[in-house]
C-alpha cells in the first residue's frame, strides 16, 4: 500500500469528530525528491478522487455511505514550505468537487516502520 501503490486504497475510516468518511494516503516518501513526490501523490490523489465520485467508497465502506468524504495525507516526512502552498492549492481543488482534504504527521502513539 502507500505511494507505492497508487491503486489501491490505503485505509479508510471515520472521522469521530466531524463525520466524515476519511480515505487515508500513507505517504512515507521523504521530500528529497519534491518533483516525484508530487506525481505520486498525483496519481494516488486522482485514483482516490475516481474512487469516491464513481461511487465505490460508499458500496465498498458501508459505514461511510450518506457521509462528506475526506482524503487525508498522514506524511512520514515534513513537506518543505513550497510543498505546504502546493498542498494548500490540491485543498482548494478538492473543495471544488465537495471533497475535504488534509494532511499531517503520523499520529502521536504510532512508529514509522522501517
Amino acid at each position: 500500500m502507500s505511494l507505492d501503490n497508487p491503486n489501491t486504497v490505503d485505509a479508510v475510516g471515520i472521522d469521530p469528530d466531524s463525520g466524515h468518511a476519511v480515505l487515508v494516503i500513507q505517504d512515507q516518501m521523504d521530500w528529497s525528491d519534491a518533483a516525484a513526490h508530487f506525481r505520486a501523490l498525483q496519481k494516488k490523489i486522482s485514483n482516490y478522487v475516481a474512487f469516491i465520485q464513481n461511487g465505490q467508497l460508499e458500496t465498498t465502506a458501508f459505514h461511510a455511505k450518506g457521509r462528506p468524504p475526506r482524503i487525508g495525507i498522514v506524511m512520514a516526512f515534513e513537506p518543505p514550505a513550497p510543498a505546504i502552498e502546493i498542498l494548500a492549492g490540491v485543498g482548494d481543488e478538492l473543495a471544488k468537487v465537495g471533497i475535504d482534504f488534509g494532511y499531517g504527521p503520523l499520529p502521536t502513539g504510532y512508529k514509522r516502520a522501517n
